[in-house]
């Protein structure tokens, strides 16, 4: 993308005062492209995508209001999103990292401890949104396990009923009775729904920056989980989240398991058959 397009992004925004002086890919996105811009305005990461997919950076702006409301230091601030001609976008202030400070991981753990003091009424949310580039239904429950099975288990895995075959799905159908002896009830706190190291980055203190949410209001457990699925974070996070918000005895050997059945089942959609052989294992364990 040219100096010229993104300069009419910003004007959309910031007003007609503004020269682009440097634009640079910036990679890692599997849905859009995005861009860190140097202007006469400041510094913006800009992200962009055709026109018809802008309700994703609508609600991704609302996320990220959601962790700005509980987090501020923690979270980019947003500029602005819409569309021009056929291009969707969505502007936020460009963060320029600092020196990660010596604690970050201990940091790390009590921040998102204090994302999730933030409590609601019920599971899910009052509108949908999207984890990577597929629809996530957040279709409000009183009960977590309901939740849990209606909106995150049942819709991925209908999904992907064709490749995950009978087999599975038969097995997810047993597990989905078993769940209510299975999972705990919590009070619905609010997540970043999509944390894994691709997700997060550092602001100019050197502390966590959260970035790419997929928030709802949920039980914590499956946020903690998401966090050890793909290598997990350093020992220090888990120690300084629990002393914040202690974790329910038996979370790490069998709930955590279960509650990532979701992210497998989205990466079966994502990307493919690879992951079948994850979800299956998982099942076994217990069905």
């Amino acid at each position: 993308m040219n100096k010229e397009t993104i300069e009419s992004l910003l004007i959309q925004v910031t007003g007609p005062d503004v020269t682009v002086q440097e634009v640079r890919p910036i990679g890692g996105g599997n849905t859009s492209r995005a861009f860190g811009v140097k202007s006469s305005k400041g510094n913006f990461f800009i992200k962009t995508n055709r026109a018809g997919l802008v309700d994703m950076f609508e609600k991704e702006v609302r996320n990220l209001e959601l962790l700005r409301r509980a987090v501020p230091q923690n979270t980019p601030e947003v500029v602005g999103y819409g569309t021009v001609d056929h291009i969707s976008y969505f502007i936020l202030k460009l963060i320029e990292p600092g020196k990660r400070v010596p604690d970050f991981w201990e940091d790390f753990g009590r921040t998102l401890a204090e994302v999730h003091k933030v409590h609601s009424t019920s599971f899910g949310l009052e509108y949908d949104n999207y984890i990577g580039a597929l629809p996530q239904s957040n279709k409000q429950h009183t009960n977590w396990v309901d939740f849990f099975v209606e909106e995150r288990i049942w819709p991925q895995a209908r999904k992907a009923e064709k490749v995950l075959g009978t087999e599975i799905i038969s097995m997810i159908d047993k597990l989905s009775v078993r769940l209510p002896d299975l999972l705990t009830q919590s009070k619905p706190a609010l997540l970043h729904g999509d944390l894994w190291s691709g997700n997060f980055t550092l602001n100019q203190k050197g502390t966590v920056c959260f970035v790419d949410p997929a928030s709802y209001f949920g039980n914590r457990e499956i946020e903690i989980a998401f966090t050890k699925l793909f290598g997990g974070f350093e020992d220090e996070f888990y120690e300084a989240y629990k002393e914040v918000l202690p974790l329910d005895k038996g979370f790490f050997d069998t709930r955590a398991d279960i509650y990532n059945l979701y992210p497998l089942l989205v990466h079966v959609n994502l990307f493919g058959g690879w992951y079948i052989a994850s979800v299956r294992e998982t099942l076994k364990r217990f069905v």
